[in-house]
């Protein structure tokens, strides 16, 4: 299935008109009916409450309710349910990013997201997967974002929106059990604390054991435990004065999944015209009869095994979900997330408002990063599960002052702010080569092996502050037709400051820090750069909408902390990264009303959008490095819609076209390397799904509910060198089924019981990868889930 959106603004034009006219000509049918009794959700996209139909923007908004019946509980599930979303998933299960419209952020180029992500509109990033609950929506705006929100991002935002304690007395439990064992407890209880406001607590646990079963070392990969509890407060100081205020802690443990190996190179060997080379050969590394020199010579033996390549051909006898990672996969985080926002009507027509929020995460992963028993890269000093393995620790702080009203007779809409943000990254890193070697001596290994452990820290801090000060505008111009323009202008500061150490490893002096002599003691860049967006739409009836929009934004450039460049005289510099420019055009339209008698609604938004200095990271040597592409080009299509042809029974789906590719010539200098790029990573081209769900009321009983959804989509590859240095680096296509079954509201009880399954047909497919065959000629990917089942008890009251 192919499309060519070389001409994207005559395509754009073509499939917004056939919609609009399909549309238009279905409501003279309904006449003065069109607006009754519509489905719509209500959205903040431009930090203020509109109906998703009314907002002339590419916005996917998802009710509390989809949430729980879609049974979305983390970022993976997300990619399901919105067009044009993938969730990158890299060295584990725990290890996310947004790719949006083929915006993404490539794992280990420390620069800032593509798609930034808010709580109750604080930006706030965390350190692992998250898990949903008591959640009031959450929305994906899509395309360059900054002139409202937060940072500026060059993919999208996702905004997640905690329920708010309301006037009235009441909550809710719910109780799940399925199979691996998964429980989870979760509940709410709202207090209102009469005319002085209300308050609100949630919690949630979640347990699960692993799916993955780690042959080399005996246990299980793919567990989760997890608890949460988030208070929640709202003042009512005077009429004219709120303060709400949210804290949530949140602590997962468990074992991530794993990495498999997915193929390996050799020395010598070709990609077309592009020679293979890395920085450590495994496959010479390790030949088959190493294993007798190895420290776990007795494990190898049994297993029957004795090399890289053997090992490669037994692995295609064990089971999909069968790993032989050597490191223990272990998991721990802990985040501490902290938001008020002040509300202040100063008049009928003027409100003035204040949002701060701090964010404090830490992690530490022992991550098997080749899903190999062997060892050619390690994350840590020691040998095998002593391995001490990632640790990262995050803060952030904003702070957010905006006016916001109408003037004009309520023509003019607009609001203005300041804004500040201050953040830190810090990691600590060890590299090992080849540990499982470190009994050797010269005398008894081969000359290709090393005859010790060579090992060096990446430890480093990355902080960045960013001030903006933004205004937008919408103005009708008539009662049907609206324009809207935006800027925000924001000065970035990024500073990279690696932790000095007296002694190196090996004695020299602060070679122990990144491994290399006289790399800077800090390093310090600095961007100031404008955003914007210019919108208009035209309401056709109350029911039809569609907008044509312009926009342009940045993210800031940066530091790889975990490389640096090499000078002439054996002088090094920090590897730095400049800032990425974008823009775009989008068209579409937004129906919310009948096709003939038949409730319905409809989103399509066709879009070009263009990016320069594109911000890439290529695993290189034995560290990744980061760089800019000059140019790329991501035009394409989405659709979401549903319907409603009885009372009882809706059906809907989603379908999502991306094309990106780089453009021009496409290469970078990454370090001291020039690497060609190609295709686009983590951008599937085809993204669709569909859903049905039909009630049955039956009075005395209760109300049942059948859903189905399916979710597929097409390869994609997840390395952003395929066709070049990386080759083999590719996801294949699949597609996922999930159903449930609902008894609501028993006997008018307010207890309800469900049966759910997900990954119906028990498809084997992978996530993600880790794409290393550039360091030491091994790639390997990640499993996604396999088939997920269970039942779940709830009540409200």
């Amino acid at each position: 299935m192919k499309i060519n959106l070389t001409n994207s603004c005559a395509t754009a034009l073509t499939l917004v008109l056939a919609c609009t006219a399909t549309a238009a000509f279905a409501q003279d049918s309904a006449g003065a009916s069109e607006t009754a009794n519509r489905d719509d959700i209500v959205v903040t996209a431009r930090r203020t409450e509109e109906k998703l139909s009314d907002v002339p923007v590419s916005v996917t908004a998802i009710s509390a309710t989809t949430l729980q019946e879609r049974r979305i509980m983390s970022e993976t599930d997300l990619q399901t349910a919105t067009p044009g979303l993938t969730v990158r998933q890299t060295n584990s299960s725990n290890q996310l990013a947004f790719s949006l419209r083929g915006q993404s952020l490539d794992a280990f180029s420390f620069a800032a997201p593509a798609v930034l992500t808010y709580v109750n509109e604080f930006n706030a990033q965390g350190v692992a997967a998250s898990s949903f609950y008591d959640l009031q929506s959450i929305q994906v705006l899509k395309g360059p974002q900054g002139t409202l929100f937060g940072r500026n991002a060059t993919g999208g935002a996702v905004l997640y929106q905690t329920q708010r304690p309301t006037d009235e007395l009441g909550g809710y439990a719910k109780a799940s059990y399925g199979n691996y064992d998964a429980r989870s407890l979760e509940g709410a209880i709202n207090i209102p604390l009469n005319d002085l406001g209300a308050f609100r607590v949630a919690s949630q646990y979640v347990k699960r054991d692993g799916y993955q079963r780690n042959v080399w070392l005996g246990t299980k990969n793919g567990s989760l435990d997890s608890f949460s509890v988030r208070p929640s407060l709202v003042l009512h100081l005077s009429d004219r004065l709120e303060n709400y205020s949210m804290f949530q802690y949140l602590h997962t443990g468990g074992v991530s999944a794993g990495l498999k190996a997915q193929n390996t190179y050799v020395t010598g060997q070709m990609n077309g015209s592009t020679p293979l080379s890395f920085g450590l050969p495994s496959n010479t590394l390790y030949p088959n009869g190493i294993s007798a020199l190895l420290k776990d010579s007795a494990r190898f033996t049994q297993l029957g095994f004795t090399g890289l390549a053997s090992f490669m051909e037994a692995q295609k006898g064990y089971g999909f979900y069968d790993i032989f990672n050597n490191q223990t996969g272990a998991h721990r985080a802990n985040q501490y997330t902290a938001t008020n926002t002040t509300t202040f009507e100063a008049s009928d027509s003027m409100t003035i408002k204040n949002v701060v929020g701090y964010n404090k995460a830490s992690s530490r992963d022992r991550t098997d990063v080749d899903g190999t028993p062997f060892e050619p890269l390690l994350i840590g000093f020691d040998h095998g599960t002593d391995a001490e393995g990632y640790s990262y620790r995050q803060k952030q702080f904003s702070d957010e002052l905006q006016v916001s009203g109408k003037l004009a007779d309520d023509r003019l809409n607009y609001i203005a702010g300041l804004y500040y943000f201050s953040g830190s990254d810090y990691q600590r890193m060890q590299l090992a080569f080849a540990p499982d070697y470190a009994f050797c001596g010269a005398d008894v290994c081969p000359s290709y092996a090393p005859t010790g452990v060579g090992a060096f820290l990446r430890e480093y801090t990355i902080k960045s502050k960013s001030k903006a000060v933004y205004a937008q505008m919408s103005y009708a111009l008539t009662d049907r037709l609206n324009i809207t323009a935006g800027g925000r202008w924001t000065w970035e500061q990024t500073k990279l400051t690696p932790t000095r150490r007296t002694s190196g490893y090996d004695g020299s002096q602060d070679d122990f820090n990144l491994g290399l002599p006289g790399f800077p003691a800090s390093a310090k860049l600095k961007a100031n750069k404008p955003s914007w967006t210019l919108s208009a739409d035209y309401k056709i009836s109350d029911a039809l909408m569609v907008y044509v929009s312009q926009r342009g934004s940045w993210r800031t450039g940066g530091f790889n902390g975990t490389a640096a460049n090499a000078l002439a005289g054996g002088q090094f510099t920090a590897n730095s990264f400049e800032p990425e420019t974008t823009y775009d055009f989008e068209v579409g339209t937004k129906f919310n009303g009948f096709l003939g008698d038949v409730p319905a609604n409809f989103n399509v938004a066709v879009y070009d959008q263009h990016i320069k200095k594109v911000i890439r990271a290529i695993y290189l040597g034995v560290a990744a490095v980061s760089g800019n592409v000059p140019k790329a080009r991501v035009t394409g299509v989405e659709f979401d819609g549903s319907i409603r042809p009885a009372k009882w029974f809706q059906l809907g789906g989603m379908v999502s076209y991306t094309n990106a590719r780089y453009t021009g010539t496409p290469e970078a200098t990454v370090g001291n390397t020039t690497v060609h790029f190609g295709p686009y990573g983590d951008a599937p081209k085809w993204t669709a799904s569909g859903f049905f769900r039909a009630t049955h009321e039956m009075p005395g009983v209760g109300e049942f509910a059948l859903r189905g959804d399916i979710y597929t989509q097409s390869k994609f590859y997840y390395s952003n060198a395929q066709d070049t240095i990386l080759p083999g680096t590719t996801i294949k296509s699949y597609k996922l089924i999930d159903a449930r079954l609902e008894l609501n509201n028993i006997s008018d009880t307010g207890i309800s019981v469900a049966g759910f399954v997900k990954n119906l047909t028990k498809e084997k497919y992978e996530t993600g990868g880790f794409p290393l065959g550039a360091v030491f000629a091994i790639n390997a990917t990640l499993p996604g889930l396999p088939r997920m089942y269970g039942v779940e008890a709830s009540i409200k009251f």
